[in-house]
């Protein structure tokens, strides 16, 4: 009987292995069997070299977790990795970014080759081979705040490798916001090798859904790219929008939907279907898509804020790179109104105290706590420039926690929010895009109803997200177009489902409620004119060279 042995997926850890297991380690030292401070303490700007690997080797395992991960700065902290004594680093990228965590807030992600913890412990199981030496740098960028690391690097001592083995490389970079009349630029590889992952973090600068941009991939400097996609959400393996997921090879660790100033980042592993390459390869993707209403603007290039890292083996030195921007340029231009910076400002409307706390990781986030049981707590900010801002509220929620109503001076920013949970929690809160002047401004909570018990309302920051100018369409073309003829064609299909029969005219389908009347005029707002021929429903628009549609009410389109 023939012998199966060595072809399952388990098997190969029974075969006989080559090379010596070692580590490297924060390992609390010369205390390493009896002490516990297995932390390097990183002051501001301060760079840590770990001891550096003497190959030939292949690192096998990282580890690592930061103090910055509980106040979302994993960002803040830089990692380079140089191969073979070279001064071109073959990784260089913020923390969190590499690990599949963008824009510094930590995130479940359980992948096949990076996994990360909902309190930010980083792991991954990359295979880095090198022949001569791996010096890893870790750097605290945050001029403002120390940093502790943890970590450890698991690698193999070997007694060589191939010639022709290709390295590791992982490569940072960002648009904010996304350079009009061009795709955004994911990597720019000159080289031998295979391309094995992504990873892209958004935030949204106007509302609507930013993911209408196709995927392509040039290989070897060809003009017409080899691989064309068919949407964003489409290349990172999801379809009709996104929403937090994550798998083993792509995901979204956190999504938050789809209004200005809303973030997310979503990674692809190409492990299973890596993108060969000869002598380059360039990866890019359109920063297409849509306003809040479909209608409005449909696959339009949007400026909204963009950053990526990219994967790949190659073999080779590669070509000098842009360098890795200082942070916090690292991160969208978010104002920061920390709201304890108020505190000797801040209002209420029963007289209450309004108290300063330390919460979160270690107590690493100073809050404005005010306890009453009635009334409204106001906050004053200031703002040096005008614009139209995406604004957010940071804070923590908890059971004590009431109902509220927000106010940006005066006007409704969100009504009933809860600020109640069985445990404490972080909140990032969506307060909507507001145009303000220069000056001081004021952030209001009035309580909704009155409370026999006495609440605990702690806040932490407001942020405010400068907007570039929103894109638009003008005039509407045959996108837009199509949205206006879905419109009518669901709108009917309800009608006949309910009446046994299409309606005579549009204006009879608005009359019966189930279509808005926007649908009475075409994408420029036009009027539509509208009759019954046959058994269709006809509808042609008034406008030069205009278009003629007619729908049975069979389904949502025809």
């Amino acid at each position: 009987m023939m012998n199966s042995f060595g072809h399952g997926l388990l098997d190969a850890l029974a075969l006989p292995q080559i090379g010596r297991s070692r580590r490297i380690s924060s390992n609390e030292q010369p205390n390493w069997n009896d002490g516990n401070f297995d932390m390097t303490v990183l002051l501001p700007g301060q760079e840590l070299e770990l001891p550096v690997l003497q190959g030939p080797g292949c690192i096998r395992h990282i580890w690592m977790t930061s103090h910055a991960g509980g106040v979302a700065e994993l960002d803040s902290v830089n990692l380079r990795i140089y191969w073979d004594g070279r001064s071109e680093p073959g990784v260089e990228v913020p923390l969190g970014d590499f690990f599949a965590v963008g824009q510094g807030t930590p995130a479940v992600v359980e992948s096949v080759p990076v996994q990360v913890s909902p309190t930010g412990s980083l792991t991954c199981f990359w295979t880095m081979p090198f022949k001569e030496s791996a010096r890893i740098v870790v750097r605290n960028d945050n001029a403002d705040r120390t940093t502790g690391l943890y970590w450890q690097v698991d690698w193999t001592q070997l007694s060589g490798i191939p010639d022709d083995t290709p390295y590791f490389h992982a490569r940072y970079r960002q648009e904010y916001p996304a350079r009009s009349g061009r795709d955004y630029v994911i990597a720019d590889i000159a080289g031998r090798g295979q391309y094995v992952g992504t990873v892209m973090s958004i935030t949204l600068s106007q509302d609507g859904w930013f993911g209408e941009g196709d995927d392509f991939f040039y290989i070897d400097g060809e003009e017409v790219p080899s691989l064309q996609g068919t949407g964003s959400e489409d290349y990172f393996n999801d379809a009709w929008g996104f929403r937090t997921r994550t798998g083993h090879w792509f995901g979204q660790p956190r999504w938050q939907g789809d209004r200005a100033g809303d973030s997310g980042v979503c990674y692809r592993w190409h492990i299973l279907d890596p993108v060969i390459f000869e002598r380059s390869l360039r990866v890019a993707i359109e920063h297409k898509g849509n306003r809040a209403e479909s209608e409005d603007s449909w696959y339009v290039e949007r400026p909204d804020f963009i950053s990526s890292v990219a994967f790949w083996y190659q073999t080779g030195e590669p070509a000098p790179h842009e360098r890795m921007p200082e942070w916090p340029a690292r991160r969208p231009p978010w104002e920061n109104h920390h709201l304890v910076r108020a505190f000797r400002q801040a209002r209420t409307t029963d007289g209450s105290r309004v108290a300063v706390s330390t919460e979160g990781f270690f107590g690493g986030r100073p809050v404005l706590v005010w306890s009453g049981s009635r009334g409204s707590l106001a906050i004053p900010f200031t703002l040096g420039a005008p614009g139209r801002r995406a604004m957010r509220l940071s804070g923590f929620t908890s059971e004590k926690g009431g109902r509220f109503d927000i106010y940006i001076d005066g006007a409704t920013a969100d009504s009933n929010v809860n600020f109640r949970t069985s445990e404490w929690e972080d909140l990032d809160l969506q307060l909507g895009t507001h145009d303000l002047d220069v000056g001081v401004h004021t952030l209001e909570l009035r309580l909704v109803g009155g409370s026999e018990d006495e609440f605990s309302l702690a806040v932490e920051a407001l942020r405010a997200l400068p907007l570039p100018p929103e894109a638009v369409r003008s005039p509407k073309n045959n996108n837009e177009a199509h949205f206006i003829r879905l419109g009518i064609g669901r709108a009917a299909y309800a009608y006949r489902l309910a009446n046994g029969e299409l309606p005579e005219t549009l204006e009879a389908l608005a009359a019966s409620g189930i279509m808005p009347k926007r649908y009475l005029q075409d994408e420029n707002h036009r009027s539509l004119r509208s009759w019954r021929e046959g058994e269709y429903l006809v509808a042609e628009s008034t406008a030069v060279h205009g278009w003629k549609h007619r729908w049975l009410g069979l389904d949502a389109r025809r």
